[in-house]
């Protein structure tokens, strides 16, 4: 339960996507086998088993030496999937993602556009640097400023802990405010304006390590029964993810 986290998830899908296509450009790594971008993914990938196989080492070694008990299972036996049994199974899990994902996204965007017209001036809505949801990033900007992300970022990382993949929805409404005098420019044109090629790969760092999924902590809590482990977990990856990330911006 503890390492599962770092098994890269559909939720942090959408992250990697946006962030890849900003700032990876094209281009074949292994001829027609492996472009610049795949690689990165299967880094990610692979950066997210090896934390797991080195913290359940880890664990291993300090907080679980004891014996482990018995533990007897009845599997069912194996039979090949036909066809239609992966495809109705995939359409339902798609389903499923959508729905949990599209209601969280939509709720936490309505939640940041009202943060973003307040407090109301003669003039109308503020600037978002000087509104609700300008002034909360500014609090959190000092903490997260040696990674180089600024406070929408900042923001992001806040919501995402509702669902991973909300940070695309935050940073869209963030800068659909800030630019909306220009409809033509894109996210991705705006996040290569706006970070540089080292914060980006700590961005993606951090999202590799960080438990932004408040679903996982509850369920962690569920299963062990109370808080510690889940607090353990949670600070645990974090403090790994802050970390990651500022060694990933010093070395690129």
């Amino acid at each position: 339960i503890f390492i599962t986290p770092f098994m890269t998830c559909s939720a942090r899908l959408p992250v990697y996507a946006l962030l890849i296509a900003a700032f990876i450009p094209e281009g074949r790594l292994l001829g027609p086998f492996l472009g610049y971008r795949a690689a990165v993914l299967l880094g990610l990938y692979g950066l997210g088993i090896a934390a797991a196989v080195v913290t359940a080492f880890l664990l291993k070694r300090t907080l679980l030496r004891a014996q482990p008990g018995s533990f007897v299972m009845d599997l069912p036996s194996y039979r090949l999937p036909s066809a239609r049994s992966i495809g109705l199974r995939l359409l339902d899990r798609s389903k499923i993602f959508l729905r949990r994902a599209g209601s969280i996204i939509f709720a936490v965007a309505i939640v940041l556009w009202v943060l973003t017209q307040f407090p109301r001036t003669d003039a109308g809505p503020p600037l978002i640097e000087d509104s609700a949801l300008g002034r909360i990033g500014q609090v959190i900007e000092p903490t997260i400023e040696p990674l180089g992300f600024d406070w929408r970022i900042g923001v992001g990382l806040v919501t995402s802990l509702a669902a991973r993949e909300v940070i695309v929805g935050t940073l869209g409404t963030i800068y659909g405010v800030e630019d909306a005098t220009d409809d033509s420019i894109t996210l991705q044109e705006t996040l290569r304006r706006d970070l540089t090629l080292p914060s980006a790969i700590g961005l993606l760092v951090f999202f590799a390590f960080a438990l932004q999924c408040m679903s996982t902590v509850a369920v962690m809590r569920r299963e062990t029964g109370g808080w510690k482990w889940p607090i353990l977990q949670f600070s645990y990856m974090l403090f790994l993810a802050y970390s990651g990330a500022f060694i990933a911006v010093r070395i690129f």
